[in-house]
């Protein structure tokens, strides 16, 4: 494997489409933190509180600022376009492998089903591939979240495979899915599905 290659910086403009806004988190944001905590399932695979405090929201949202210092990993907000109200969560970072980037994301319960997601990662993933050095993007799922499995699939990333016990979770490891998209997707050229 290749060391990680050079770095991300903030998209300029933010990116954006008639739906949402990725744009750096502000500490104004502390009302999607704080939802994102209520939520069972959220902080268990992320650094949101699971026991929400504004000393917590502020320091969560700090790490986040934090994860570009050094130019391999962003955290970006998902914001609703119409009143630039936070509702989410999009993260990239590069890997080990030259090339490739790993996404993540997550919305609160209440913007959920509205497009928000799709919007998101369809807006980073094609910004990656197209403005910056990576060439492919990852995304690993819970077999059992088929939420988030017809959004990487709406978003044209195609299941590679079957990772086996590897996501931690409750003390244990489970199973994950593993998609990408690369640029030769955006044309609608088939990728593995």
């Amino acid at each position: 494997m290749d060391q990680p290659q050079s770095s991300l910086t903030y998209p300029k403009p933010p990116l954006a489409d008639d739906l949402v806004r990725l744009r750096r988190w502000a500490m104004g944001d502390l009302a999607c933190i704080e939802a994102a905590s209520h939520d069972p399932e959220i902080p268990k695979g992320t650094t949101v509180p699971a026991v929400y405090s504004d000393a917590e929201g502020r320091a969560f949202i700090e790490r986040q600022w934090a994860r570009n210092t050094d130019g391999r990993a962003m955290s970006l907000a998902i914001t609703r376009r119409r009143d630039d109200e936070a509702v989410g969560l999009v993260f990239f970072a590069l890997t080990r492998i030259r090339g490739e980037c790993r996404l993540g994301y997550w919305l609160v319960p209440d913007a959920r089903r509205q497009g928000h997601g799709s919007a998101a990662v369809r807006l980073v993933s094609r910004w990656l591939l197209t403005r910056t050095h990576v060439h492919r993007v990852v995304a690993r799922v819970m077999p059992d979240n088929e939420a988030s499995i017809a959004l990487l699939r709406s978003s044209g990333f195609g299941q590679e495979g079957l990772l086996r016990k590897w996501l931690e979770r409750d003390g244990g490891f489970v199973d994950a899915l593993q998609f990408s998209l690369v640029e030769d997707d955006l044309d609608g050229r088939p990728g593995v599905r």
